[in-house]
Parts: C-alpha cells; sequence; structure tokens
C-alpha cells in the first residue's frame, strides 16, 4: 500500500498551526506505512498574470511525512461551487509532474469540500481507491444546494468512508439519503504534550494562587503576569476567532457568572482566523464587558494563540474548561482538556455528547440557552472535580490507535 493522502487543512510555512490535528493523525500513519501529503495553497493571481507556478515542487525534509504544497487557483468569495474543481486541478497537475507520487495507488483525502470532492475526481481520473474522512465541515458546506449535491456524489462514489464522530456518520447518511457504510474513528491525543500535571492548581482558602507561565513565550509570560488574576478562578475557551467557535456568547454571560461565582475570569484563547468583523466586534465587546465589571484587573482576557506546552499549562491551571461553539465533528480542544484533567462544559452540538459522556467530566447544554449555560457553568464551578480520574479518560485515546484502524481501512480498499 502507497497511500498519498491530501487536504487544504494542514501545517505550511506561513500557517504553521493549521490542521495539527489532521498531521498528528498522518504523522502516526507514516510510521506504519509511508505516505505522502499533497496540501494545495489557495492563491487568487492577478488578472492577466500568467498562470502560476507551485509554492513548492520538492518536499518539505524536515517534516514527517513529506509535505508538497501545490498552489491552487482561488477567488475569494466568488464561484465556491467551483472550488472542488480548482483542487481537482492543482492535485492532479502536482500528481502529474511528480514523479514521487506515481506509484500512489489510494487516495485519503480529509474534508468534504473542496478537499474530498476534489480528490475524488483524481481518484477517478487516475483509477485508483479513495477513502474520504468526514469532519466537521460537513455540517457548514451541505447547507449549500450546488456544493451540497458534489459532496453527496462523492459521498455515495468513495471506496471507504470514515467519520471522526457518530454523529458525523449519522449526517452523512441524512445528507446522502443512504444508509452508507462509514467507519467511525475518533481523533487522538498527543500523550506527550496534553496531560495531568499535578500541583499547577494550588489553593489556599479556596483561592488560585498558581500563575502559569511555565511553557509559555516570554511575551506571553509578560501578557499573563499582567493580566492573569491569582486571586481568581478561571475558565478556558479555545478555538479560533470565529463566530461558530462562540466566545461571544461566554462573553455576554460573564457579568452574570461573576455575580453567581464571585472573582472568576474568563481566559480566550484563540487566533484570527480572518473574520475580521467578528473579531473586531469581540474585542468591542470583551472591552465592554470589563468596563461594566470593573476591579484592578480584567474579567476577560483574549491571548491569542499559545504553543501546544503553554496551553497544557493553562488547561491544567484552569478550575474549567467551556466550549459555546454551534457545530463541531470531533472537538480537539475538548479531548485536549479532558486529557489535562479540566472538567468541560459545552454545547451538546455534532460529537461533544461522544467526548463528555458522563456527568463526572462535565455537562452538555442546549445552544442558545443562556440561562442553561451560566447555571451549567456555575455549577462546574462550585464542585470538586476529581481531576486525575478525568485525565485518565481523556488521555486514553492516542493517535497511534487512530493509525492503526486508519490503515486497517486503507488496506482494505488498497490493490
Amino acid at each position: 500500500m502507497k497511500p498519498v493522502a491530501t487536504t487544504l487543512c494542514y501545517p505550511n510555512p506561513t500557517q504553521p498551526t493549521y490542521g495539527v490535528f489532521v498531521q498528528r493523525r498522518l504523522a502516526a500513519i507514516h510510521q506504519m506505512h509511508p505516505l505522502h501529503v499533497v496540501a494545495p495553497i489557495p492563491v487568487c493571481p492577478p488578472l492577466r498574470r500568467r498562470p502560476f507556478a507551485d509554492i513548492s515542487h520538492e518536499p518539505a525534509q524536515t517534516t514527517e511525512p513529506p509535505v508538497f504544497w501545490p498552489s491552487m487557483f482561488y477567488l475569494p468569495g466568488m464561484l465556491k461551487h467551483l472550488d472542488a474543481q480548482f483542487y481537482a486541478d492543482a492535485f492532479a497537475r502536482h500528481w502529474h509532474e511528480n514523479e514521487r507520487l506515481a506509484s500512489s495507488d489510494v487516495i485519503d483525502a480529509h474534508f468534504v469540500w473542496p478537499d474530498g470532492v476534489g480528490a475524488w475526481r483524481v481518484a477517478q481520473q487516475r483509477r485508483i481507491p479513495f477513502v474520504c474522512t468526514i469532519r466537521g465541515k460537513l455540517v457548514s458546506q451541505a447547507r449549500h444546494p450546488a456544493r451540497r449535491r458534489q459532496i453527496i456524489e462523492m459521498l455515495c462514489g468513495a471506496d471507504r468512508l470514515i467519520a471522526v464522530s457518530q454523529a458525523l456518520a449519522d449526517l452523512a447518511r441524512t445528507v446522502t439519503g443512504r444508509r452508507l457504510d462509514v467507519t467511525v474513528i475518533p481523533n487522538g491525543i498527543d500523550a506527550d504534550v496534553f496531560y495531568y500535571e499535578p500541583g499547577k492548581r494550588q489553593h489556599a482558602d479556596g483561592v488560585t494562587t498558581h500563575l502559569p507561565t511555565g511553557g509559555c513565550s516570554s511575551d506571553l509570560s509578560t501578557q499573563l503576569s499582567d493580566q492573569w488574576d491569582a486571586a481568581s478562578h478561571h475558565v478556558v475557551s479555545v478555538g479560533h476567532l470565529q463566530e461558530l467557535k462562540g466566545f461571544h456568547r461566554l462573553v455576554e454571560i460573564w457579568p452574570t457568572i461573576r455575580r453567581q461565582c464571585g472573582n472568576v475570569q474568563l481566559v480566550l484563547i484563540g487566533g484570527s482566523v480572518g473574520e475580521t468583523a467578528y473579531e473586531t466586534h469581540l474585542r468591542q465587546q470583551i472591552d465592554e464587558t470589563n468596563a461594566a465589571i470593573g476591579g484592578p484587573m480584567p474579567a476577560v482576557i483574549c491571548t491569542g494563540r499559545v504553543e501546544p506546552d503553554c496551553l497544557r499549562t493553562l488547561l491544567n491551571a484552569a478550575d474549567l474548561f467551556a466550549l459555546v461553539s454551534t457545530s463541531e465533528g470531533w472537538c480537539n480542544s475538548i479531548a485536549e482538556a479532558l486529557a489535562c484533567g479540566c472538567p468541560v462544559v459545552a454545547t451538546d452540538v455534532g460529537g461533544n455528547r461522544e467526548q463528555v459522556t458522563s456527568p463526572d467530566l462535565g455537562a452538555l447544554v442546549l445552544l442558545g440557552d443562556r440561562d442553561a449555560l451560566a447555571d451549567a457553568i456555575s455549577v462546574a464551578l462550585q464542585r470538586d472535580w476529581d481531576r486525575p480520574a478525568i485525565a485518565e479518560y481523556g488521555s486514553q485515546r492516542k493517535w497511534s490507535d487512530v493509525a492503526a484502524q486508519c490503515v486497517d481501512v486503507l488496506s482494505s480498499v488498497a490493490p
């Protein structure tokens, strides 16, 4: 078996943290069966410019598995129903020009749109088996009729399908109206990075005294020193600065949380993904909330992106992890929080119910129910959690386990 994996969502020179969860899975598979990765990078060339060259014809020599970054024609905000064809053109062109891919005998695609549909078309052209992993993007892309038709055609034509949650497998069957055979393989955890650290949360008379700067960059350590309220409890939320992740819903209820629970600080962790209007609104909302609550330290802080080691430290120091997203496939942030022994309050969407499986791990709330969200966070902050037991549960699934299951699927269709 000689697989070639492909997706837009993969680390690249300008976005080193983009799609790390896909990279982790493919790196684990690569340890069992060497593969190549083709990760097109969308490019919008100026008008009347000659056809553009690939960003890199050579694989990144320092990465495992080796990855190629061909350029993909892209029109921001326009003709989105054509993106799968643009993807197929980039993938096919690169395959034709790169002799290293000549012997590849099965395509492993990630995300249904445009990656999955585009890669499936290349598989048809080359008459080789095709496997697609269904991830959370199916939720949003299936709402667009022109894209939905193409996604349905791909899902019904694939040789095998993988979903990262049972909820997504069920959604794929609903979207296609078919009893699709979908293998559910959830994501894993990098146990060398995300784990429980006893003693990171020190309490005196019920007050947290730990200042979490270990593993953080010097700039972030300075920021946390200035903003982290050592005389406070802390709720952490992790995600991109986009409306889907729901940071604004947490900020909205924070005055209520402070009235019910006293000095509790909300720590938002995540970076920009181009939703400029949302990010501007969120930062204004944070400033207004902090001004209304008052006090010497901000009630809500936004750290930006953090390195994995720093995130582990923050999750270990936090009293609670909260996620109020609109939709999810398999939420890696929830998995990482649980592996660090941090209890979770999240919206009951997507695969979240498959992760928060017991009241001993946290609570799920109905999306849009502000009162239920505030109550769940308040109750969780007043509970004495068995954090070692949470961490033991959260750290059970490793990337090596994921890779073994994926190799079984790929091997079942490979020549």
